[in-house]
């Protein structure tokens, strides 16, 4: 009768330590597999099982620029690179953050910053995803360059101006 009841509690540990690995590998698969959100805090679950993106550079200075209302162009000065493995019509989008905002709390549209991409022709800035490739492979990467446009209004107060660049790969 202890041998019955020792090989029953036996197979009940064995069986709740299969049912608890799966969960945390359910867990760590989940937490892996949600690369965005969406602006509703759903989760979106990309066709990728792993994807990484790298800017270059990370912080982008756009130097001095006069208020004078003419647009200034800065050429390929950035780099985005998506690294995958086992994407199927996956995307690579970018948004902003909202406005160009100084530190004194002065804004400059952000219809004033643009981008443009060898497939995507010159467009300002929104704050909604905006698809700049889609790819698909067993694994691989592609490097997208980028080009940025800035046109700085009349009257502007003179400072720093920032906004921050986001990256999506789904």
């Amino acid at each position: 009768m202890n041998s019955t009841i020792l090989s029953l509690v036996t197979l009940f540990i064995l069986v709740l330590g299969v049912f608890v690995v799966a969960a945390e590998n359910q867990t760590t698969n989940e937490s892996v597999g949600n690369k965005s959100k969406s602006a509703n805090n759903t989760s979106v679950q990309p066709l990728s099982l792993w994807v990484s993106v790298n800017v270059e550079p990370s912080v982008l200075n756009l130097g001095t620029v006069p208020p004078d209302g003419i647009e200034r162009s800065y050429p390929e000065v950035a780099t985005v690179t998506v690294i995958y493995f086992l994407a199927f019509n996956d995307r690579l989008s970018v948004r902003a953050s909202g406005d160009l905002v100084n530190a004194d709390g002065s804004t400059i549209p952000l219809s004033n910053l643009k981008f443009s991409t060898p497939n995507v022709p010159k467009r300002s800035f929104t704050t909604s995803d905006y698809t700049i490739l889609t790819y698909s492979g067993l694994r691989g990467s592609r490097t997208v360059p980028i080009s940025f446009y800035i046109t700085v209004p009349f009257y502007s107060d003179p400072g720093t101006y920032s906004v921050t660049i986001i990256y999506t790969a789904t």
